[in-house]
This record gives C-alpha cells, sequence and structure tokens, in this order.
C-alpha cells in the first residue's frame, strides 16, 4: 500500500506531554452523533486494514493507546516500507517490548561487533518523540477525550547507565560505569509527509572523571547522576568536551565510535543532546537508542565503519 493523502501542513510542537484541549463549540445532538460514529470516519475517508488487523485511514494508522484509566486514540503516520533497524512511532503501542528489542538492538550490528542483550540495554540515548492529531482526525474525538499531541523540544542525557556495586547498594564509582564501544541511534523523521523538515543535530559531549571527583569524590548515588546532568545543562556544558556533532537530515541508524571517542580523553560518560530548529507547526518524528555493542574484531570494524561513513557521527 502506498502513501495515502497528500503531505500535511505543520503544528508546533514540545516535549512528550499529553494535553487536553477544549471543544471547539457546541454542535446540535444530530450532529455530535454522527461525528462520534465510528462508521463516520471510514464512509468520509479511504480506510484499510493492515495484515495485523490495524485500521488505516487516510494514511494514517488508528490506534488505541491506554491512557491511564482511559484510552486515548492516536493518529500515527502509516509508512509500509520501513528501513530495518529504524523505531517508528506506533511500534511502542502495537509491538511488545521483546519484538522492538530484536528489532533495535539485535538488528542494527556493525560489522565486526559484538551485540550483548544485558548490557546493550544499557545504552540509553535520550528519548525524543513528537507526534499531533492531523487536522482531519480532530472532529472525530467525544468533546471529554484527550487530544494526545506531543511535542518536539531540545533533549540531553547520559549516554550509559551505572550499575551499584553490590546488590542493596545505592552507591557507585566511576570503575562501575557501563561503557561500550558503539551506540547506535534510530531516527525516525517521516521526511515523506513533509514540503520540509525540522533541522535536527545530534551532539555528544565527554564529562570528564575528574568532574565527578571533585563534585562526589569517590561514589555517588542515582539521585546525585542524574541532577548532576542538570547542573551540567544549566551551564551549557562549559565542563564538558564537545566531540563531534552531526546535522540529521534523514530517516536512518546513526552510531557514535566511544572506542574513538575514550582516547580524547578521560572520561565517566557521555551526554547526547538533540537540538531542533525550524520544527515549523505539525511534527511526527522519534528518536531514541537503538543498541550497544563491543567491537570483536578490529579490522572488520574498521571497514564496515568506512563503508557506512554517512551514519557516523563522529566520522
Amino acid at each position: 500500500m502506498n502513501r495515502i493523502g497528500k503531505k500535511i501542513a505543520w503544528v508546533s510542537l514540545s516535549g512528550m506531554m499529553i494535553f487536553s484541549l477544549p471543544s471547539c463549540g457546541k454542535k446540535d445532538n444530530a450532529a455530535d452523533e454522527t461525528l462520534i460514529d465510528p462508521d463516520y470516519i471510514i464512509q468520509e475517508y479511504e480506510t484499510t486494514t493492515t495484515d495485523e488487523g490495524y485500521t488505516i485511514i487516510n494514511g494514517f494508522y488508528r490506534i488505541k493507546s491506554n491512557n491511564g484509566d482511559k484510552d486515548t486514540i492516536l493518529y500515527i503516520p502509516y509508512i509500509e516500507n520501513k528501513q530495518q533497524g529504524v523505531s517508528y512511532l506506533e511500534e511502542l503501542h502495537i509491538k511488545s517490548s521483546t519484538e522492538r528489542r530484536i528489532d533495535l538492538e539485535a538488528g542494527n550490528i556493525p560489522d565486526g561487533a559484538l551485540y550483548n542483550k544485558q548490557t546493550s540495554s544499557a545504552y540509553g540515548a535520550p528519548y525524543v518523540e513528537a507526534c499531533i492529531v492531523p487536522d482531519f482526525a480532530l472532529p472525530y474525538y467525544n468533546l471529554n477525550d484527550t487530544i494526545p499531541n506531543w511535542y518536539l523540544s531540545d533533549s540531553a542525557g547520559y549516554a550509559f547507565t551505572y550499575r551499584v556495586e553490590k546488590t542493596g547498594d545505592v552507591k557507585s564509582t566511576s570503575d562501575t560505569m557501563v561503557s561500550l564501544d558503539i551506540g547506535a541511534i534510530s531516527v525516525a523523521m517521516y521526511e515523506d509527509f513533509y514540503d520540509d523538515i525540522p533541522k535536527m543535530n545530534i551532539s555528544v559531549y565527554g564529562v570528564p572523571k575528574s568532574l565527578f571527583k571533585k563534585k562526589f569524590g569517590k561514589t555517588f548515588g542515582a539521585n546525585e547522576f542524574l541532577k548532576y546532568k542538570d547542573t551540567l545543562k544549566k551551564n551549557d556544558y562549559k565542563d564538558c568536551d564537545l566531540l563531534c556533532s552531526k546535522d540529521i537530515t534523514e530517516t536512518g541508524v546513526y552510531y557514535v565510535d566511544y572506542a574513538q571517542l575514550n582516547k580524547k580523553g578521560d572520561y565517566i560518560n557521555y551526554i547526547i543532546e538533540y537540538k531542533f530548529s525550524d520544527a515549523g507547526e505539525k511534527v511526527y518524528l522519534k528518536a531514541c537508542a537503538a543498541g550497544g555493542y563491543k567491537i570483536k574484531n578490529e579490522k572488520v570494524y574498521s571497514e564496515w565503519k568506512k563503508a557506512h561513513a554517512e551514519q557516523m557521527i563522529n566520522n
């Protein structure tokens, strides 16, 4: 099936929050009954069903997502020919966590690298999501429904988590930081739905171990760890080293070679920052961690890296 409908116009988006919008005027009872009738939208627009049983209306998935004590209706662009290893917006709602992990972490292994599901899941590139209800679908919400608009905003987070030194211990040291050689980042930009796409940049900062030692001494806990990231952000990362940066212009899987970055300094962790500009009005976008790997064959990996230079954040 080809994408249905025309390219959509844009609306402004910000973080990953769901807001309730007021209704736009009272209609008579007959009109209300017509609009909330599920068959109405099916008759109004071209509707199909995927092999998995999901409804596609006017080129969008129509998905019921449980939001606390009630279902929320989501409209997410339908992409038939998806890129391997890329995570799309609807997958959180129609795939199990096991399926998503197989598609991402196990599906993006560079040649010459080793995947281990226990350590790979500790690679925590920030999660960014933007999705808005398209104009055509707005009339089909009940007056008391939540309109699930998730807005696009800048985001930053640590690349790696850390292990506690022993069961029940809430403290850790730099020696127990999880470290991987390569990190993958999935970006679904839905560029086929736009005349123009948002400008997106991914930057990676190194956090020197000396900063943590100066701040915490030998040990630190989970709350201190997370709060310190916020402190670094407020200072515009001036105490960190900007190691690499890349503008992202299309859907794909992108990689950070941490083994290479480790040679540039003595770092306790790395911060990945997403920045957006010219986001326009209506945006559909998802970016998230897509696997962490160890290098097992340096020669094979080096050849793979050269062949995939356009996918490397640090190339």
